[in-house]
């Protein structure tokens, strides 16, 4: 007996060894343009994924007074497949807002609560206010394919070439470091904002496993009204749950 385990032990090492040699490494990716390509373009397979973003800095608005940003935090879900999406948004420090967008069943739903409730479009009562989905979200948010092209289109027409930074850890996935570093004057170029606006960053850090991303965070810098960053972390193929809210808590 404990030679022919022996033999099955070997043979089994023996097929895990050509299995893992049969399939060998993709090569690196190197060119900053490609990855970022690639990296879109995983995205056409998703089905699930939630993102969590967290922010830094403040805006100093001229009538309002200055806003910190440092507890503001961002949730997202989508449920590509059944074409809902979820996002929230605490805000404590600017007057104590939450958003709540919900995207399923065909409309949106949309409660704020808070001083700026009227201002963003939220019921007084703090129900959420439903909307069909063709009358608010372009087709870019409930297309996947659409948004990606999209998004290619504009890294073929970035005024300046984005950067390939060393590889590193993002969670507990190996990746790609990509960097996108424009000022005021190449946004203007680029038919968005003005040499006004300061310099403007944006990292992402894609995983080479899958080649999605698995983080990004940007950088803002608007001179007198600010400096604003954040940073938001992916996750894929979990389990989301979306649904439209209750009857008694949508405004008639």
């Amino acid at each position: 007996m404990p030679r022919r385990l022996l033999i099955l032990l070997a043979f089994a090492a023996s097929l895990a060894v050509a299995a893992c040699s049969s399939t060998p490494a993709a090569p690196a990716l190197t060119d900053p343009k490609e990855i970022l390509a690639k990296s879109i373009a995983s995205l056409a397979n998703v089905k699930t994924a939630t993102i969590k973003g967290t922010f830094t800095g403040s805006v100093n608005a001229a009538e309002a007074g200055n806003f910190d940003l440092s507890s503001v935090k961002v949730d997202l879900s989508v449920d590509v497949p059944a074409k809902k999406t979820r996002v929230t948004v605490d805000a404590p420090t600017l007057m104590g807002t939450k958003l709540d967008l919900i995207v399923a069943d065909g409309n949106t739903y949309t409660q704020v609560v808070g001083p700026l409730a009227a201002l963003l479009g939220g019921d007084a009562t703090g129900k959420y206010m439903k909307t069909a989905v063709g009358e608010t979200v372009p087709d870019e948010a409930t297309d996947p394919a659409k948004a990606i092209e999209e998004l290619r289109k504009g890294i073929d027409q970035l005024p300046k070439a984005p950067e390939k930074l060393a590889d590193e850890r993002c969670g507990d996935q190996d990746c790609y470091h990509v960097r996108l570093a424009l000022t005021g004057a190449d946004l203007a170029t680029f038919g968005a904002g003005d040499a006004q606006i300061g310099n403007v960053s944006v990292d992402m850090w894609t995983r080479k496993n899958d080649l999605r991303p698995g983080k990004i965070a940007f950088s803002l810098d608007m001179g007198a009204q600010g400096n604003v960053g954040g940073t938001f972390e992916f996750t894929y193929d979990q389990g989301v749950n979306i649904s439209a809210p209750p009857a008694d808590q949508i405004a008639p």
